[in-house]
């Protein structure tokens, strides 16, 4: 019921909406549904093609070579054998893990130049949609009267039933999402890849160019890809990886476009964006900029500036670390662009004039009022009801999880301890090849000054917050002794504790060694303190947060639909949720303030002028120098001769998009997106058109340094080229 009315509102309300480009072109839209709600605004846009050529079932469509890289990115298939195109930061843990200081994939690139060279991925996965169906009625059958918990164990039993009965009939995977705060569901049949190769990636220097520095800024000159290859089983069907596997055979491939963009071009990504909320109440954002954001901030802010100290003075910490810090930091800087981006344009005011006209609806319809009178204030109320709980579990999370490492590790041995003791060994026993996988791959990218420097510091932190609900008391016994000397807890605690031993020598351990182990680990202060601290965390912190989180979902699934039926000549998008989508606007520049206009196009005399020798974010090859110079720049200059890298347009895009495809107004490639323009970061909670942009490398810039710069030009011999006017 809830597709065909909003199929219906979205007809209506196209020939109302067109005209204002700058509501039309927001958000991210199911392909599906494309042909009825989005495909005539697409081509007043520009486009060329139909939406039967985005999304088919019975057809070859774009669909089939949009795929989800690694379970949080996307990458798209390029050729008939495979290749597949992502970034450069969605492939960062596989270069990593293949560099050692000896051979620095991270410094230096990697080209293989033929498919025995490609390296082999435990644990990548490049995901498929095969087809999409709305499965609505069938996930809320049953569950209209019900509420909070009860609601939602009703919900995932009839999603497994679903899923268990097209597996038997079809045999694909299934996942089940909901839409619009769960008034609608949609289920994906998918097929998942398990032997992703890496072919090739640029030197840091070209593919994280700018490092932290000009992460989420414009202008941009990053060249943010990498170059990876599908592999199947003899039927062309997932396989584990295997030397007997070939290049996996797509159903469909992207052409790439040489002649590249101009202003006003039509543009449309494709990917998997991960998470946006447009629809929370102004209490909720204001939550979000003034109180969370602060924060975590913070916190991140004193460990950054610890890890890219350690990083700057040791090769090894920096090969260990790299990885990591680019994932805390991306976050941070995002949360910073985010808040500020909120208050300049007046989000939380902006949400309170919608609110106040929500209210005026309600209240002016006698059907609407007798059913959604109350509810904005009952979702207000219960997100402020949920602030010192998600403060407090902020203030954990990013201390005790995700910034001391060792904390977090330790973790790993709570399940065993809450076992009895007559079964606790033999429980060790069967799962000890699994502990000792998770023991290497934690000390592989593992440094215990840097992470006791974190300790340290964090915990400090933690102890003086300024909260609602107090840390662990297990934590606050430490309260005075860290004030005074944090050095020497940390000196006490984690310096002295026996799970460094643990660390290095757990590999080698026999049985009656384990059984001293875990009698010494029970008393160790720094588990005990981890320990501990979970504990709380789980009973004081996250129980009451769960259960209120889950009246706030109800309410807000009440909430959006009163929205949809408060204001039926509106097209309200759903929130990104992981699953494959489409937006789409063109390209454009944009003024961030008065004075300043950002061009939509950068070109590689921006990445010469930029160029610090030795920097740390700023440093070139010198090969890339020479060629700079020699202006040897091929087949992939544009027409006056310059070098495009990166270019901007006004598609709604947010994580998770990182590798997704830029297409053009015929559905062929013309750049890779990585990134957002800072002064628009806060899209994921508060969109604005006027600054909202996203960042794409130029696919010219990609095949020139493959190409001109790597010497890897015979990958281009898989691709299908095509050039325009």
């Amino acid at each position: 019921m809830l597709l065909k009315r909003l199929i219906r509102i979205s007809l209506f309300a196209w020939f109302f909406l067109h005209a204002s480009v700058a509501w039309a072109i927001e958000g991210m839209w199911l392909p599906m549904l494309l042909a009825q709600l989005n495909e005539g605004e697409m081509k007043t846009l520009g486009m060329r093609i139909s939406a039967q050529d985005i999304y088919s079932v019975n057809q070859a469509s774009l669909k089939d070579a949009v795929v989800q890289f690694g379970g949080g990115c996307t990458g798209e298939i390029i050729s008939p054998r495979g290749l597949l195109l992502t970034n450069h930061h969605c492939g960062y843990g596989q270069i990593q893990y293949h560099s050692t200081v000896e051979r620095d994939l991270l410094k230096n690139g990697f080209w293989a130049m033929s498919q025995a060279e490609e390296l082999k991925n435990p644990g990548l996965t490049a995901m498929f949609v095969r087809y999409m169906e709305d499965v609505t009625n069938d996930v809320l059958k049953g569950t209209h009267e019900l509420k909070g918990a009860e609601r939602q164990k009703k919900l995932q039993e009839n999603i497994q039933v679903l899923i268990r009965r097209k597996k038997v009939q079809e045999g694909y995977d299934y996942i089940v999402r909901p839409f619009y705060q769960g008034n609608q569901y949609i289920l994906f049949a998918t097929e998942t890849y398990k032997d992703v190769r890496l072919v090739g990636t640029p030197p840091s220097a070209i593919g994280k160019y700018g490092a932290d520095t000009d992460n989420w800024v414009w202008p941009r000159h990053t060249g943010d890809f990498a170059i990876f290859r599908v592999y199947a089983g003899p039927d062309n069907k997932p396989a584990e990886i295997s030397d007997n596997n070939k290049p996996f055979v797509p159903r469909n491939f992207l052409k790439i476009y040489m002649s590249g963009v101009k202003p006003g071009d039509f543009t449309m990504v494709f990917g998997f964006p991960g998470r946006t909320n447009q629809y929370l109440p102004s209490n909720e954002v204001h939550n979000i900029v003034n109180v969370y954001n602060p924060v975590k901030i913070q916190i991140r802010d004193t460990l950054l500036a610890l890890l890219d100290r350690r990083m700057r003075t040791s090769d090894e910490v920096r090969i260990k670390y790299a990885a990591k810090y680019a994932r805390i930091a991306n976050a941070w800087k995002k949360w910073i662009g985010e808040t500020e981006g909120v208050r300049e344009t007046k989000g939380v005011e902006r949400k309170q004039r919608f609110e106040a006209e929500f209210e005026l609806k309600i209240a002016q319809s006698p059907k609407l009022s007798s059913t959604y009178t109350g509810t904005l204030t009952a979702l207000k109320k219960a997100y402020d009801d949920l602030v010192p709980y998600q403060l407090a579990r902020d203030y954990y999370i990013e201390t005790a999880i995700q910034g001391v490492e060792l904390m977090n590790f330790a973790r790993n041995f709570i399940s065993i301890y809450q076992l009895p003791d007559s079964t606790r060994f033999k429980h060790l026993l069967e799962n000890r090849e699994k502990l000792l996988a998770s023991i290497q791959e934690f000390v592989k990218d593992f440094d215990r000054d840097a992470d006791g420097e974190a300790f340290e510091h964090l915990m400090h932190m933690y102890v003086n917050a300024d909260l609602k609900i107090a840390p662990a008391p297990a934590l606050m016994r430490y309260k005075k002794a860290l004030n005074r000397d944090r050095s020497k807890v940390r000196r006490a605690v984690y310096d002295r504790s026996y799970l460094h031993t643990l660390l290095t020598e757990a590999p080698e351990y026999t049985d009656r060694q384990w059984t001293a182990a875990l009698k010494k680990l029970e008393k160790d202060p720094l588990y005990r303190l981890s320990a501990d601290m979970y504990s709380y965390f789980l009973s004081d912190i996250n129980k009451p947060y769960d259960s209120l989180s889950l009246i706030a979902r109800d309410l807000q699934a009440d909430y959006m639909k009163a929205l949809m039926e408060a204001f039926p000549e509106r097209r309200f998008y759903p929130d990104a949720n992981g699953t494959l989508r489409v937006s789409y606007g063109q390209v454009e520049g944009m003024m961030p303030r008065d004075g300043i206009w950002y061009h939509h196009q950068t070109y590689a005399e921006g990445v010469k002028q930029k160029y610090k020798p030795g920097d740390y974010e700023f440093d070139l090859p010198k090969r890339y120098l020479e060629l700079y110079e020699a202006r040897n720049f091929g087949r992939y200059a544009d027409a006056s001769g310059r070098l495009p890298v990166c270019f901007i347009a006004s598609n709604h895009t947010t994580g998770g998009n990182s590798g997704s495809p830029a297409l053009n107004a015929d559905g062929y490639l013309i750049g890779l997106n990585f990134d957002r323009l800072w002064e628009g970061t806060m899209s994921d909670i508060n969109y604005d058109i006027s600054r909202c942009r996203n960042i794409m490398v130029d696919v010219r810039y990609i095949l020139w340094v493959v190409d001109v710069y790597a010497g890897a030009g015979y990958l281009l011999d898989e691709m299908e080229l095509v050039y325009g006017k």
